[in-house]
């Protein structure tokens, strides 16, 4: 970069997060705020035979209740999902909208069932507790196997459970080759549901403007454009009627993105009452309310030829839906889930069918990844165990079908096209960097003190991508600064240290000169928010190309300002100066001339002068990739894991902010340490009651789980990105489940253990040795 970050500002966001100058929506509460409470379902499905909101009414401080009825006599509509999918047979999906209050029934534990608006969080409270809410229970299903395989309707209507039954692939080559080859493995992998859990939980703070009839959401989000047109469509406005302002964020990983009906009610209330009404989760109330992650099962085989040459690969997948279907959580596991199919591998036979059910749980959508981490899990995890079955090494398994630079660019039987890579380099760089040679005396030196080492080596692949709606605006001021407008939503990735380099090095001016804005609707009528990796491919790209608009503009009137034709100006390091002279006026002062210019005197050529905004252009896809390598140790008297090595080589092309884009992968490595070791949402099968409701019954990942890493680039150039970034978001929570996976089943493997589903806590671990034995 023309201008790097050195010392202690490696982000821009971090002196004002690390000094508590942060503003989060808890922190937002403006004179006369309300605040508003949810009454939830305790029953996983059932008919609601009375609702009795009357005594609540008239208790002290209470300001308003909302039921379902009274949504319906406001025109209140449901949150509708934003993506379905067409069935294999052409027929449409089955979607349900999801309700903001239920009515006439209740089909997950946490379904909204009323709201209270008091004056202070405990009179709302004490309300809550005055309702009085009677259901007839029906009989649930939560497990998405037991739903596929004749249990109880969610939807009366739909005695099959069944959402949508889609596919993919070049289907009949790959039943051709598994016919003809001569190995086949099959493995079963199961992928449970996972608690998102942000450290900020999900609030909203609702302000209705009765002089303007404007409403106004405050709200963590990762991208305010797209609920702004939820939160319309629910309440049968125009959107320009409708405001969405999203500032600090405590993280999300998808949690936020969605709509939800505490947004829509808050908004509600404070029409109803003339009053901001705000609302914030509890870290319980989360666990039962917010959109989970994952949640599916993968019927996976693989075929090979006599030389071990991968022919086809298959997943016949059930994917848990919850009750509802959510925003784009059709997309989650049917295209998003196969972008990446076979990923690093030559497969020429790929066939992936998914049956997506509904069941009695809170809705499922995108989590880090969306899809993928399931499908490159089970990908490396059937390669280690057709290794194991087989007889040949798991490295040289892989060694002989990875794609190599001489396939490129390699289009693979899913429709993707790879836009770079050099797999095979980072396989050997891999082994170098985790010392793969000295493993056997490292396993045999745990082998002393009775503990069992696992070694897990494994490839990923992401494809970048979310929403291409987005749009950018760069404004050069008079003072000399610029301010960069982006459609995406920070929540806590650094975008505006990103973002402000990759404007600083087109304009060739520092870093500090750049005031990055999100979070506003009333910015930008368009933007498509943060999600699938996509800030650098796509948000990035169009800041630099809008940049560069903005100079072209710019040199027209800074010919006009210096008298000289625009073709003769030229510009560098913030200045224009007419070719062969030194007279020359810098970009603060031509956004100062632009603003004194009559009408009159300005141009086609200039414009909007020293505003320029464009929308994204382009091929949106990159694909970043890499690999790990995990070494565990186990204890099989208590089935105690721990990681002690992790090494990892990833290619993100050029790497835009090391500080932030290793942030990242650390992160995203310490959630896959969660996924594969503690993390797993458990319900009771007969009752539909959340088990695991708190961090005393969920196990999140602490900073004893997580490793040192050892970490290196290994950048390919991307012909799709102008600046030749590919994304990282989701890079390492892509790859991070499988070298775990891996890792636990090689240090079991001697013990007789073949297979375990994630997570591979102590008491699983434990039982599968005992077992086995």
């Amino acid at each position: 970069m023309s201008q790097p970050l050195r010392g202690p500002m490696l982000r821009l966001e971090d002196e004002a997060l690390l000094t508590g100058k942060g503003n989060y929506v808890a922190d937002r509460r403006p004179a006369g705020t309300l605040t508003m409470v949810v009454l939830r379902s305790s029953s996983a499905h059932g008919t609601i035979r009375h609702l009795d909101v009357s005594a609540a009414r008239g208790l002290p401080g209470v300001r308003l209740v909302l039921t379902a009825s009274d949504l319906a006599g406001l025109g209140v509509g449901p949150l509708k999902p934003a993506a379905v999918t067409p069935n294999s047979d052409g027929t449409a999906m089955v979607a349900r909208d999801r309700p903001i209050l239920a009515d006439k029934a209740v089909r997950y534990v946490g379904e909204p069932v009323a709201a209270i608006v008091a004056e202070t969080e405990e009179q709302a409270l004490d309300a809550l507790e005055a309702i009085v809410l009677d259901v007839d229970e029906l009989p649930a299903v939560i497990d998405v196997e037991a739903a596929a395989e004749g249990g109880p309707k969610v939807w009366p209507e739909l005695p099959d459970n069944i959402s949508f039954d889609w596919d993919i692939g070049n289907r009949e080559e790959t039943e051709r080759a598994f016919a003809a080859a001569a190995h086949v493995v099959e493995l079963t992998v199961r992928h449970p549901r996972i608690v998102i859990a942000p450290i900020e939980t999900r609030g909203a703070l609702g302000v209705y403007d009765e002089a303007t009839g404007r409403y106004s959401l405050t709200t963590p989000s990762q991208g305010v454009v797209g609920i702004r047109a939820a939160m319309a469509d629910c309440l049968g406005v125009p959107t320009d009627k409708v405001r969405v302002v999203t500032e600090d964020v405590g993280g999300s990983f998808a949690v936020k993105i969605w709509p939800y009906p505490e947004q829509v009610l808050a908004l509600v209330a404070s029409k109803a009452t003339g009053r901001p009404v705000h609302w914030m989760s509890s870290r319980t109330e989360g666990m039962v309310s917010d959109i989970m992650g994952r949640g599916r099962v993968d019927r996976a085989a693989l075929a090979l030829d006599k030389d071990y040459k991968f022919l086809a690969f298959r997943i016949d997948a059930l994917a848990d839906m919850g009750a509802h279907t959510n925003h784009v959580a059709a997309n989650t596991s049917t295209k998003g889930a196969v972008r990446v199919f076979g990923h690093c591998y030559r497969i020429p036979g790929l066939h992936y069918r998914v049956r997506g059910l509904f069941t009695n749980a809170v809705p499922t959508d995108a989590y880090r990844g969306a899809g993928k981490p399931e499908t490159v899990s089970t990908t490396e995890r059937l390669i280690d165990v057709a290794a194991d079955r087989l007889g040949i090494d798991r490295l040289e398994l892989r060694r002989r079908n990875l794609v190599t630079p001489a396939d490129l660019p390699y289009r693979t039987a899913m429709g993707e096209t790879y836009d770079g890579g050099d797999f095979p380099t980072i396989m050997e760089r891999i082994l170098a960097a985790g010392d793969i040679a000295g493993f056997p005396a490292r396993k045999a030196e745990s082998a002393a003190r009775g503990l069992k080492r696992g070694l897990g080596l494994t490839f990923h692949m992401h494809a970048t991508g979310g929403s291409t709606a987005e749009r950018s605006e760069v404004i050069a001021q008079p003072d000399g600064t610029v301010i960069v407008r982006s459609g995406t939503q920070d929540s806590g990735q650094g975008h505006r240290t990103a973002l402000a380099m990759v404007a600083a090095e087109t304009l060739e001016i520092p870093v500090g000169r750049i005031r990055v804005e999100q979070g506003d609707s009333d910015y930008l009528a368009k933007g498509g928010g943060t999600g699938g990796s996509n800030l650098m491919p796509i948000a990035a790209n169009t800041v630099h190309r809008t940049a560069l608009q903005l100079i072209q503009q710019a040199k027209a009137v800074a010919g006009h300002l210096l008298e000289a034709s625009a073709r003769d100006i030229e510009y560098g390091f913030g200045e224009f100066r007419i070719a062969g002279t030194d007279r020359k006026i810098a970009l603060g002062e031509v956004a100062a001339g632009w603003d004194s210019l009559p009408a009159t005197a300005r141009d086609e050529e200039m414009g909007a002068g020293c505003i320029a905004q464009l929308d994204f252009e382009g091929l949106h896809t990159t694909f970043p990739n890499g690999a790990y390598a995990v070494e565990v140790e186990v204890d099989p008297e208590t089935g105690r894991v721990k990681i002690l090595r992790w090494t990892g080589v990833d290619d993100l092309g050029r790497v835009i902010n090391e500080a932030t884009a290793l942030g990242q992968i650390h992160g995203g490595i310490g959630q896959s340490v969660g996924e594969a070791l503690l993390e797993a949402v458990r319900y009771d099968p007969q009752s539909g009651q959340l088990l695991s409701g708190s961090f005393m019954d969920y196990t999140m990942p602490r900073a004893d789980d997580v490793p040192a890493i050892a970490h290196g680039w290994a950048p390919t150039a991307s012909p799709n990105s102008l600046i030749g970034a590919k994304g990282v978001g989701e890079v390492s929570s892509i790859g991070g489940p499988g070298p775990i996976m891996n890792a636990v089943l090689d240090a079991l493997r001697p013990l007789g253990v073949e297979h375990i589903d994630i997570p591979l806590t102590p008491e699983t671990v434990w039982r599968a040795v005992r077992d086995a034995q």
